[in-house]
């Protein structure tokens, strides 16, 4: 073997066939069991303090009415405002109606840290508290936050691991897609899905955990226990295509016929479209 093969950088190793390897690492990873992630996660729940009850809209502190539109903002002006929608379609049960829609014009970020462990990725997940989970806590992607919140308009805590996805030094980008939130609740909120790569040691929380994809997914067979970010997160990674084993049924109207056209791709950092203040399915000032 000469020198230069033994020099050869390991990023020149393929992506997809790295992942392929982690998802293959399944029971234990190089920190933990995934027999024992359930007991972590109780762990973690017992180790903190929640509370979560129900209160009337008018008794929410810093959040308020406006006068003209009955809006409920904060009163910072940023996170998010609920504002009354009219829908009107032609097509489905319904041919119009009205609701209630969260509009949060501002691209928070789903990422998740990678690192090799012996030659595996591992990827680091975090016991998240959020007061409507079932059980409260769920693995979630390394950072799940807002633009307001990691700008700590709460004045609170900061958020854990964000520099390694707002500073280009800190690694290497493997994914990063700028994805819609459900469109049956949010006015065009966007979400910038990211997976990053790092060699820098990382400091250990006791509230994350480094795990294998194959780990992930046993975990994802659980009720409950991985939740939808960290699933949204996930299903941008660059796998193999086909992936061994998976089903991959083609869609009814995609039946007969190629499509047609370049395939497209979203620019990610971008901000969502600017909100119209009227219009059809458009919430109404």
């Amino acid at each position: 073997m000469t020198a230069a093969a033994l020099l050869r950088p390991r990023a020149a190793q393929d992506l997809a066939a790295r992942l392929a390897r982690s998802a293959a690492a399944v029971g234990h990873g190089d920190h933990v069991r995934t027999e024992d992630v359930p007991g972590w996660l109780a762990a973690r729940s017992r180790a903190h303090r929640f509370a979560v009850r129900r209160v009337p809209l008018d008794r929410l502190d810093g959040w308020s009415f406006t006068p003209d539109e009955g809006d409920l903002v904060h009163r910072s002006g940023r996170f998010f405002a609920v504002r009354g929608l009219a829908a009107t379609v032609d097509e489905g049960p319904f041919g119009s109606w009205q609701q209630p829609i969260i509009h949060q014009p501002e691209v928070g970020i789903l990422g998740i840290l990678a690192k090799e462990f012996d030659g595996v990725l591992h990827f680091l997940l975090q016991a998240k508290m959020e007061p409507g989970n079932p059980g409260l806590l769920q693995l979630s992607p390394t950072v799940q936050a807002t633009r307001s919140n990691y700008q700590r308009v709460h004045e609170g805590a900061g958020v854990k691991y964000l520099e390694h996805f707002t500073d280009a030094a800190r690694g290497r980008v493997l994914a990063d897609s700028l994805q819609s939130e459900h469109g049956s609740w949010f006015f065009r909120k966007s979400n910038r899905n990211m997976l990053v790569e790092t060699d820098a040691e990382v400091p250990e929380d006791p509230d994350f955990r480094w795990l294998t994809l194959g780990q992930i997914g046993e975990l994802l067979r659980h009720d409950h226990l991985v939740n939808m970010d960290a699933r949204t997160v996930l299903a941008c990674f660059p796998m193999a295509v086909p992936e061994p084993g998976a089903s991959t049924p083609t869609p009814s109207c995609c039946r007969g016929s190629p499509p047609s056209g370049p395939a497209t791709t979203s620019t990610c950092g971008s901000s969502p479209s600017p909100v119209s203040p009227t219009g059809r399915g458009t919430p109404r000032a």
